[in-house]
Parts: structure tokens; sequence; C-alpha cells
């Protein structure tokens, strides 16, 4: 009983470690987008309450194409305050797509980079062999943390791949279970004779 909770011990360990490796690995290929680079924090002035006899100076309102230009590129209309609270101006502000297009950039190349090394890794899982017995847990281990990176990667990048992608990215990660599966169980059949 000790030996089997040891090797399934080795082989889940070494897959969450191996699947972790992958997107450090692509993390420093490809660094992540920081929010602040693209929106970054501005010390506003506290805005003080305004009393009912101040009136603030009318600044003019954005015109609905205005409004409507700024929806068209996906932002919102942000208004500076002085330090009294009144509105002194106003932009478009588009940062929040601009990091949203940058997120789905590495998103992409994350699934990319993670990808690859998966397949690579659950190609040498598969055809490793090891003449201890040890070794050959390890390889099992690496074989399912590719799965697992490929799994996670894809579903990091499915919200924004294209609807036309997904069944053909789906249908080749199945059709390399399957191959897994297949191959695994020969493996298996081939050692009992």
């Amino acid at each position: 009983m000790l030996e089997g909770v040891k090797k399934y011990g080795i082989i889940i360990i070494m897959a969450i470690l191996f699947a972790t490796f992958c997107f450090s690995i692509a993390d420093i290929i490809y660094e992540r987008p920081d929010y602040n680079k693209f929106c970054p924090t501005v010390e506003k002035p506290v805005p003080q309450f305004v009393a009912k006899e101040q009136t603030c100076k009318t600044i003019p309102e954005p015109t609905e194409q205005e409004i409507n230009e700024c929806a068209a590129q996906r932002g919102f209309i942000d208004y500076k305050y002085d330090t009294n609270g009144c509105p002194v101006s106003y932009k478009c502000n588009t940062c929040s797509a601009s990091m949203e297009d940058a997120m789905k950039r590495y998103n992409l190349n994350v699934f990319i980079i993670v990808s690859i090394m998966g397949v690579i890794a659950i190609i040498a899982g598969m055809y490793a062999k090891a003449k201890v017995e040890v070794v050959e847990w390890v390889y099992s281990g690496i074989l399912i943390g590719g799965i697992a990176a490929v799994f996670i990667a894809t579903m990091m990048y499915f919200g924004d791949m294209s609807r036309y992608a997904k069944p053909f990215v789906l249908l080749i990660e199945m059709g390399l279970i399957v191959w897994v599966a297949v191959r695994t169980t020969k493996n298996i059949v081939s050692k009992k004779k």
C-alpha cells in the first residue's frame, strides 16, 4: 500500500510542478501586462463638499457624438475635478480597453508557448523509457503535467479564441488524449505478456 502512495504521490506532484514550470517559462518569455501601465493611478485631489450656495463653473457636457465615439473605442467619459469637487474637464478614457487587448495577446502567447511545451512533454513522457521504476513515475508525472498544462492554457485563452478555432483546438486536444490512452493501453498490455 505504501508503495502505491509513493508512486501516485510522485506522479501527482511531478504533474503539478511540471504544469507550473510551463507557465513560469511562458511568463519569462512573455510578461503579463500590468494594469498600472495602461491605467496609471493618478493621485486625485480629494473633492471638498460643494455647498449649496457655491456653484461650479459650467463646463460643456460631452455631446452625443463624443459619447458615441468614446463608446465605439470601448471607453467611457472620465471627468477631471478640482479640489472643490467641481468638474473642470473630461476626456474619453480607453485604458481598460487597451489593457483588455493586451491581455488577449498575452493569453494567446501563453496558450502557444505552454501548448508547445505540453505537447513536447506528452510525447517525451510517452516514448521515454527507464530501467528504474521511480524514473517511470517521473515520466508519467511529466506526461500528466503536459496534459494539464495544455488544458489550463486552453481554458485561459478559450474565451478570446475565434468561434471557428474552438472546435478544431478541442478536437486536436481530444485526439491527443485518445492517442495517449491507446498508446498507454498498448504499453500496459505488452508489459503483461
